[in-house]
């Protein structure tokens, strides 16, 4: 499968290790600890360290895989795909997509991030833009828009809700569309390091628990899990595909 890299918000800058590399992603939209505390924890990280986010380790190869593994799990096509990019961070992963879609919607608890985000495509002139909200409060952020394709990548693991969330953003699909949850593929057991604790939940999933994220969401139906190679970092990730029922 493509080699995924994605960084994300999740990721802590402070530390290297796995935690780093989800960490990075999560730039994308870690804000989202959804309810209370684990959603502020995750703003105030991302907000402090936005400036950093695209100089951690892998952070772009992390992206540029991510992008492929989304390519090759749904078909896109520039003249109609919509694509929602939840914890879109400073839009490492939508910057890969843009040739490939019509238009990319980002969503961020983090305000510093959503900035970077919005500045980067205004620089580029592509038709990708962001806004900053927890959707478990700011339920008519995108009063009503529906898309092709939602993708969250290298932050669930930053949810302190995941299946909730899963049910938000299902809400976002259009009948037929399909929700894709990016993240770390662990064996289990691994422990939370102390200097993330209160901002993530671990610092991936299992294939089993992976599955989990979806299940007592009616409207969604499993359509997929494939290994995403990350050549360069400690851990692969994992791909999981979910359509919206028609």
């Amino acid at each position: 499968m493509s080699r995924t890299s994605h960084t994300s918000t999740h990721d802590n800058p402070a530390s290297s290790g796995p935690a780093h590399h989800h960490h990075h992603h999560h730039v994308h939209g870690h804000g989202h600890g959804h309810g209370g505390d684990m959603a502020e924890a995750n703003k105030h990280h991302f907000n402090a360290n936005a400036a950093d986010f695209e100089n951690f380790p892998h952070v772009k190869e992390r992206a540029a895989a991510t992008a492929q593994a989304i390519r090759e799990a749904v078909a896109l096509t520039k003249d109609a795909s919509t694509v929602l990019d939840f914890a879109c961070g400073p839009g490492l992963v939508s910057k890969e997509l843009v040739p490939f879609v019509q238009e990319i919607v980002g969503i961020d608890i983090s305000e510093a991030l959503v900035e970077r985000y919005n500045q980067r495509f205004k620089d580029e002139g592509a038709n990708c833009s962001a806004v900053v909200a927890n959707i478990m409060t700011d339920k008519d952020i995108l009063s009503g828009r529906k898309f092709d394709v939602v993708f969250c990548a290298s932050a669930y693991h930053h949810f302190e809700f995941p299946q909730e969330m899963s049910k938000l953003l299902a809400g976002y699909l259009k009948p037929g569309a399909s929700l894709l949850i990016i993240d770390g593929l662990m064996k289990g057991g691994e422990e939370v390091q102390d200097e993330h604790k209160g901002c993530v939940t671990g610092y991936g999933f299992t294939e089993d628990s992976a599955k989990t994220l979806i299940s007592g969401v009616e409207s969604l139906e499993f359509a997929s899990f494939v290994r995403v190679p990350l050549p360069e970092e400690e851990i692969d990730a994992f791909l999981l595909k979910a359509v919206k029922c028609s």
